[in-house]
């Protein structure tokens, strides 16, 4: 019997499942690790806390910093005030001028010494700051790498690797030969997809084409595509294969008879 139905158009794909954002932990300064705030495989949030690295020696280096600069203000002010003693002379045969030219000079090198010690006090405040490292993104955390007491340097080595996994990606490819179609059905809508597990009987999940890549894949004659979808259930897991369905477009009562 034949019937009446609107049937999609659609290719067929296995594509594999990507964390949306994926973050490498990694110290920006130097010291011993004192304390861990999270437990491998939690959940976190922006802003949660993870790891203390010992803050002494840089909170004793923000002492020094602010200790300079209130020297420098104070220098700074006896300049001003020296320049303004000699500045103020009604006569000015009683003032030699490299007299005037020595004091000008110390007003401007004091005012310099105190935007340097300035940046100092910052950059001492940035380093204490560094010692408490808290989660960029929303995400699962991975396993940690390092105990308390381990000594960390900065800018080397990753602590731990954070992922978030809602939404995520799924990956795929497409031939060339069918690069054509899904441009001219992508040109005025969003292509929606359709993406299930493997060995797993729950329905598929439709999620939405976000990606084509910009040129065709020498020896594969591939070319990349990336879906967007919603995965709240964990469901998904980065790193796993799935079947993908991308959906070109659907024909309306297509006649159909049995295969």
């Amino acid at each position: 019997t034949a019937v009446a139905r609107d049937v999609p158009v659609y290719i067929d794909a296995v594509g594999k499942i990507v964390a949306r954002e994926v973050v490498s932990i990694q110290p920006q300064v130097s010291g011993r690790i004192t304390k861990i705030h999270f437990v491998d495989g939690a959940n976190l949030k922006v802003g949660d806390l993870l790891f203390t690295i010992d803050p002494r020696p840089y909170q004793a280096q923000l002492n020094q910093a602010e200790a300079n600069l209130a020297q420098a203000l104070a220098a700074a002010d006896l300049a001003k005030v020296n320049f303004t003693r000699v500045e103020n002379v009604n006569d000015p045969r009683a003032v030699s001028r490299q007299d005037y030219d020595t004091k000008k000079n110390a007003v401007a090198t004091a005012e310099a010494t105190i935007q340097q010690n300035r940046a100092a006090v910052e950059t001492a405040r940035l380093n204490l700051e560094y010692c408490t490292i808290r989660s960029p993104i929303n995400g699962r955390a991975g396993q940690r790498t390092v105990d308390v007491g381990n000594v960390v340097s900065a800018n080397n080595g990753s602590l731990l690797v954070i992922q978030r996994l809602d939404p995520v990606y799924a990956d795929f490819t497409v031939t060339e030969s069918d690069l054509g179609a899904v441009q001219r059905n992508m040109t005025n809508r969003t292509l929606a997809v359709e993406v299930s597990l493997p060995n797993d009987d729950g329905p598929a999940r439709e999620g939405k084409l976000t990606f084509l890549d910009n040129a065709v894949q020498d020896g594969t004659g591939t070319v990349k595509l990336r879906a967007t979808l919603n995965n709240p259930d964990r469901r998904f897991w980065p790193g796993r294969f799935a079947k993908v369905r991308l959906i070109l477009n659907t024909r309306r009562d297509a006649v159909l008879i049995p295969a």
